[in-house]
C-alpha cells in the first residue's frame, strides 16, 4: 500500500470523526478492532491518525477502538 492511499483514507476518517464529534456532542466513535484489523489500509490510516495525535483511542484493553478527534485533528481539518 502506498502512503498516498493511507493519507487519503486518513483524511476521510478524520473528517468523519470531526463530523461525528459535532453530531454527537463530542462523543467518541466505537469500532470493533476486528473490523479495523480486517482491512490493512484502514488499520494503517487509523494508526497514522493516532501517531500524528489527530485522533485518540480510549479503548485500550477492550475489543473496540474508541476513537475521538483531538484538538490537533480539529485544527488540521479547519486548516485544510
Amino acid at each position: 500500500m502506498m502512503n498516498v492511499e493511507r493519507d487519503q483514507l486518513a483524511d476521510v476518517l478524520l473528517q468523519s470523526l470531526y463530523d461525528y464529534h459535532f453530531a454527537n456532542n463530542g462523543g467518541s466513535y466505537t469500532l470493533p478492532k476486528a473490523m479495523a484489523n480486517a482491512d490493512v489500509t484502514s488499520k494503517l490510516a487509523i494508526e497514522y491518525l493516532i501517531e500524528k495525535e489527530y485522533a485518540s483511542d480510549s479503548g485500550q484493553g477492550t475489543d473496540n477502538l474508541v476513537l475521538a478527534i483531538t484538538t490537533q485533528g480539529m485544527d488540521y481539518i479547519k486548516n485544510k
